[in-house]
Formats: C-alpha cells, sequence, structure tokens
C-alpha cells in the first residue's frame, strides 16, 4: 500500500495513514490525486451500504469580496450536467435509480 499506483497513465499518491480509535475497524487508505486532491478511500467490511463523500475545502469564505456567492454558485453547477450525464439533475436521477442519493453545502 505504500507504492504509487498508475491509473490512466497518472500517478496517485499515498498518504500517511490516519490516526485511529482502539475500537475502530475499519482500514483506511489515503490518497493524494494528480490534480491535488485528497481523497479518503474506507473500508468497513462490516457494513452493507457503500458511500462516497467528497469535501473540497473552499466555500463561501474563500470568494472574493466582488464575487460574492461564487462558491455557492459552483456547487449548483456541479448539478446542471456533465459529459457522463448531460441533462440537468440527470445525474441525481442516475443516482435515485441506483438506491443512492447526493447532497452539496457550502
Amino acid at each position: 500500500m505504500g507504492e504509487p499506483t498508475t491509473t490512466n497513465a497518472k500517478i496517485t499518491k499515498p498518504l500517511p495513514l490516519p490516526i485511529k480509535g482502539k475500537s475502530d475497524w475499519r482500514d483506511y487508505r489515503p490518497l493524494l490525486l494528480p490534480n491535488g486532491a485528497t481523497l479518503m478511500l474506507v473500508r468497513d467490511s462490516q457494513s452493507k451500504t457503500t458511500a462516497m463523500s467528497v469535501c473540497v475545502n473552499v466555500g463561501a469564505s474563500s470568494d472574493p469580496r466582488a464575487l460574492s456567492g461564487l462558491a455557492h454558485f459552483c456547487e449548483h453547477m456541479c448539478f446542471l450536467g456533465s459529459e457522463a450525464y448531460p441533462g440537468e439533475n440527470t445525474y441525481k436521477k442516475y443516482l435515485s435509480a441506483h438506491g443512492g442519493k447526493s447532497n452539496a453545502a457550502t
């Protein structure tokens, strides 16, 4: 788990493991992605569900004074469509059809 892995010709760098409590049975694998984002993989062998969470570490307090509301605007833009899910709310509909849901906050 200590060596960088290659995925689609991009390098993902492992990060130090987090400090766990004695009663924490989960396995953690923190990674630094090529775009600078930090990813924390958590494996819980006792769970019957799967979840994913993203934290960007930027929000309303990072808005430039001249562009108040920029972070909130960008949050909404994430749900207006993408190449894979081109229609508005298409991704949310996909998640819902497969038992999932999404939520965002700034």
